[in-house]
């Protein structure tokens, strides 16, 4: 029963992880250390291969630059038809403005790629903002990341594909990658994350999606998800959740900070291992439903109440801690705060977290069992 697999889940979840990665070793990926570019003796051949590797990886840019209508489509564009005509455009006013060769366009993408927002293309500006404001991120901070040697290697790629001769400067013995401490100061980002099953713990990935036998089906499931999408499309799924919704489901339920809070290797550990998901036999056969719920851990298994509050030992803290909740609000309190989560929203955490839509979908039987539960527990 669902009950049963989410006690299980709850109480064991650590241990369920460990026995997950040995018994489905064909899930795993590569969690070995990231490979370091020898920056010794690296010429400017090596700089392009490397730009072009970063452009399609580590960097995501065919992420949103495709044919999807994003971003535009940088490869498939004819480069040196395109750098002068932005050189010369109007609406561009930037350290590059109107001039001319190698030198203006290795400046002109080197501010785009370190104030996106000082020139948006036509059509592809965020919504609302008249293409004042670019949807791209700064390459140089989180998610993304790009060391200065691997910004230089990425222009020195587009300059190639340009016709042109890159500009750039070759790394010196003082570009070589050098380990880092671990970021933690408060209000600090993290390092990132390299376990699996730690980054889909800190995503709560789980809670709204069937994964790891978690039972949530308050996101699509992803089972063969790879014969449904592409590497790209689905790494446009978790950075911007809302551009499409799966149909079934309501807009909003997922994060859209994901693209902020998440780091880039975090993004392609988790994307990669989605991929291998294998598609749910046909044969299979659904669970009878077991009728109306009775008791308040089933309501709390119904919403995933757990995913986002410690309750039954989930430890989770994407929402405030629920102990003692019957001290400091009434039943009426309570119940606005499940019915319109966002009227008030506790300090230190974030609005949109918790779907709106609980006071159409509970019956009035739900919620007098969820504000009893709520109500009792103790400090």
């Amino acid at each position: 029963m669902t009950f049963l697999r989410v006690i299980g889940f709850s109480l064991a979840l650590l241990g369920f992880y460990a026995l997950f990665a040995h018994t489905l070793p064909q899930v795993e990926p590569d969690l070995s250390e990231p490979e370091v570019v020898s920056t010794d003796g690296l010429d400017m051949e090596g700089m392009i291969a490397l730009g072009e590797g970063l452009f399609s990886g580590k960097g995501t840019c065919t992420l949103c630059h495709n044919g999807m209508g994003r971003a535009p489509d940088t490869l498939e564009m004819d480069l040196a038809v395109t750098f002068p005509e932005r050189l010369s455009d109007p609406a561009y006013s930037g350290v590059a403005a109107g001039k001319e060769g190698p030198e203006a366009v290795d400046a002109y993408l080197r501010e785009s790629m370190l104030d996106p927002s000082a020139y948006v293309v036509a059509g592809f500006g965020k919504k609302g903002t008249n293409d004042a404001e670019s949807p791209m991120p700064v390459v140089n901070a989180a998610p993304i990341e790009l060391s200065a040697v691997e910004i230089n290697a990425t222009i020195a790629f587009l300059q190639d594909r340009a016709g042109m001769t890159p500009t750039v400067p070759l790394p010196s013995a003082e570009d070589t990658p050098v380990d880092k401490e671990p970021i933690s100061a408060e209000g600090m980002v993290e390092a990132p994350v390299t376990d699996l099953m730690e980054a889909l713990d800190n995503f709560a990935c789980a809670a709204c999606h069937d994964l790891n036998e978690s039972g949530a089906d308050l996101g699509p499931a992803l089972g063969g998800i790879a014969d449904r999408m592409s590497r790209t499309e689905l790494m446009g799924a978790i950075l911007d959740p809302n551009a499409e919704i799966a149909e079934g489901y309501e807009e909003g339920l997922m994060p859209d900070t994901l693209a902020e809070d998440m780091h880039s290797s975090e993004l392609l550990l988790i994307v990669d291992y989605l991929l291998t998901l294998p598609a749910p036999d046909p044969s299979a056969v659904p669970d009878e439903d077991d009728g109306p719920i009775t008791d308040a851990i089933g309501v709390i298994d119904e919403y995933a109440c757990a995913g986002c509050h410690d309750l039954e030992g989930s430890e989770a803290d994407l929402g405030p801690k629920l102990n003692g909740i019957g001290v400091r609000m009434n039943r009426e309190q309570l119940t606005v705060a499940i019915v319109d989560p966002n009227a008030e929203i506790t300090e230190g955490y974030e609005p949109d977290m918790m779907p709106d839509y609980f006071g159409d979908d509970m019956t009035e039987g739900e919620m007098t069992l969820i504000l009893d539960y709520l109500i009792k527990l103790p400090e």
